[in-house]
């Protein structure tokens, strides 16, 4: 009875060890990505779903400013630009998407969000960049 207690024990320290545990997310999947200005923030997850392909999760557009002027997000990958999404709500509101997918033929390499104060000269800012795990 005690040598097959141990020889289980020895059989999942070595699988711990080697990275099979059940369950467990790849590292690169959920990478929180933020960008916040002025009147405006967003907030996502990215999940990575393979090398021409992703899904942005609870994503989160938040308006800050009670001035009138609606506040947008889009998305950037090198060499293109997906179309923006908005929050058209006013003051204080916050639109939310449970999950947006994204695709591009040859390949996305990384990508990285950019939030806006729409005004005439747009109020923006970027966030860190999220790379691609299946590049």
């Amino acid at each position: 009875m005690k040598k097959r207690g141990i020889a289980a024990l020895v059989a999942g320290l070595a699988v711990a060890a080697l990275g099979f545990t059940p369950g467990t997310a790849n590292a690169s999947d959920n990478q929180p990505l933020s960008a916040s200005t002025t009147g405006a923030s967003v907030s996502l997850t990215v999940d990575w779903t393979g090398s021409e392909s992703f899904t942005l999760r609870n994503v989160k557009l938040s308006d800050t400013s009670c001035d009138a002027h609606p506040v947008f997000f889009y998305v950037t990958v090198p060499g293109f630009q997906f179309p923006n999404h908005w929050n058209t709500s006013g003051c204080g509101t916050t639109t939310t998407w449970s999950a947006l997918p994204g695709s591009l033929d040859g390949g996305i390499h990384s990508l990285w969000v950019t939030v806006c104060r729409d005004t005439t000269f747009d109020n923006c800012s970027t966030s860190g960049t999220s790379l691609n795990p299946y590049d």
